[in-house]
């Protein structure tokens, strides 16, 4: 019996999967909204976008413990060793290499950071965060944060768009195209990737939590 090369053929599973793909593209998407809601004064915009992303980041947080294996933080997180090696010697990753991999945790925090001080902030004038009233005397600080944070925000995404185009272009490393389809030359995972009903699960029950917290939380009084 006769077996072809195929059979004995090592799986090629993308290394990531739709979940983490779907959220990553949401981002720029998100944060142009965010960025022209804030310009314009359009503040109800503004307040669904930023929920929106503080829903999606929650996921991303989740689905890094029980996603697919390239995508939990366990995988990719690199240790103090390993980012000094990368540093002297380079390298190529199928995912995330290490300075990527703290890329992406600074990216969800300033996120994440911007979403939840939106919440409890307030400008006396054309928003006011459903949380404001709970935060307390803290709304100020919030406030000043959210525009803090806006600005390392803006400052950030700037360097990580380019060093994408560095790595991509003169690198040569797809990370585009793998961002993009999952996968990209020579490298995949080792692993299938999980279902993305699976994190549309976390999704819908972050932003049924979110909606409950907005619910019931109380307006400011009339003199904040």
């Amino acid at each position: 019996m006769n077996v072809t090369d195929d059979a004995w053929r090592e799986p090629r599973f993308p290394v990531w999967d739709r979940a983490v793909r779907l959220i990553h593209w949401s981002f720029p998407i998100g944060l142009g909204l965010m960025w022209w809601s804030g310009e314009q004064g359009r503040m109800d915009v503004h307040q669904w976008v930023g929920y929106s992303l503080l829903c999606l980041v929650m996921t991303r947080v989740a689905w890094g413990f029980v996603g697919s294996e390239p995508t939990r933080f366990t995988h990719f997180v690199p240790s103090p060793s390993g980012l000094l090696r990368y540093l002297k010697e380079g390298g190529e990753y199928a995912g995330h290499n290490p300075l990527g991999a703290l890329s992406a945790l600074v990216l969800l925090g300033l996120v994440l950071t911007q979403s939840l001080s939106g919440t409890m902030s307030r400008d006396d004038l054309l928003f006011e965060g459903p949380f404001s009233y709970w935060a307390g005397d803290l709304s100020g600080t919030m406030t000043e944060w959210h525009e803090i944070n806006w600005q390392l925000l803006q400052g950030f995404v700037a360097l990580h768009l380019v060093s994408v185009g560095w790595y991509q272009w003169r690198k040569r490393q797809p990370l585009l195209q793998a961002m993009w389809r999952g996968k990209a030359g020579h490298k995949h995972a080792r692993s299938a990737p999980k279902p993305l009903l699976g994190a549309i699960a976390i999704l819908l029950a972050a932003a049924a939590v979110l909606w409950g917290l907005v619910s019931v939380a109380p307006e400011a009084p009339s003199y904040y």
